[in-house]
């Protein structure tokens, strides 16, 4: 479990997203056609998830041009208790591209654990309700990085339901030659002994799912060494 000394931090990070202007004129975003057979693999049980293949590079090459066709931000100054974060993004409010995402990506997800503060005695795990329809898009060019923060929960004011987890759809990765950029996770305080590291690797077309909220780990963005990052962000929704 995460400490929560630093809850702020999170509290900052979707925020920070929440407020990052929208266009007026809503961007169509491009296509992805279903996979069958993709395959979640955990690398932390109940914690992480990685989806390899869930967009072929063609589809992330597409992306990739609709990302850089758009008008980015760079992040503003952090203020007090917030993480550092160094990168250019926009915001787009789309129930569309979440039900696409829902649509294309649900199907194939295993049931979720109840958060601690929900949990039943005998209460089955749960299937997903819906995907945040606040579309995140990031773009990280070298040196640029996310520090250390947790991801906090959101509510959907429309539906009620609460945001668990986070989802992050990598459209470069090793293969585009980007070095660095890596989620890194830490199972502890970090700086302290015995802290487990689990670096989820930075792969091209890779969805990465991790728990948010009170069960969130600490993680970070690892600064962008070579090449260009790009990624899609939404948040997996339930209800209570």
């Amino acid at each position: 479990m995460a400490p929560r000394k630093t809850r702020s931090q999170a509290a900052a990070v979707n925020n920070a997203d929440n407020t990052t202007t929208s266009q007026k004129t809503r961007p169509q975003f491009p296509p992805i056609s279903p996979k069958r057979r993709l395959q979640p693999r955990a690398i932390l049980e109940d914690q992480i998830i990685l989806v390899d293949g869930f967009m072929a590079p063609e589809e992330c090459k597409h992306y990739v041009q609709f990302i850089d066709s758009q008008s980015l931000e760079l992040t503003p100054p952090k203020k007090r208790g917030e993480a550092v974060r160094v990168n250019y993004r926009l915001s787009v409010t789309s129930t569309e591209m979440a039900e696409q995402l829902y649509s294309l990506l649900s199907p194939h997800l295993p049931p979720f654990p109840y958060p601690a503060s929900l949990k039943r005695d005998g209460a089955e795990a749960r299937v997903v309700h819906s995907f945040n329809s606040n579309i995140r898009m990031y773009k990280y060019t070298p040196g640029q990085h996310f520090g250390c923060h947790y991801d906090d929960s959101v509510r959907d004011p429309q539906t009620g339901a609460k945001s668990e987890w986070t989802l992050l759809v990598y459209l470069t990765g090793i293969e585009d030659g980007v070095k660095g950029g890596e989620t890194i996770f830490y199972t502890g305080q970090k700086g302290k002994r015995g802290t487990e590291v689990i670096t989820a690797p930075l792969t091209r077309g890779t969805a990465l799912l991790h728990r948010h909220g009170h069960e969130c780990l600490l993680h970070e963005g690892s600064p962008v060494i070579s090449g260009t990052k790009y990624l899609l962000r939404s948040d997996l929704m339930f209800m209570d």
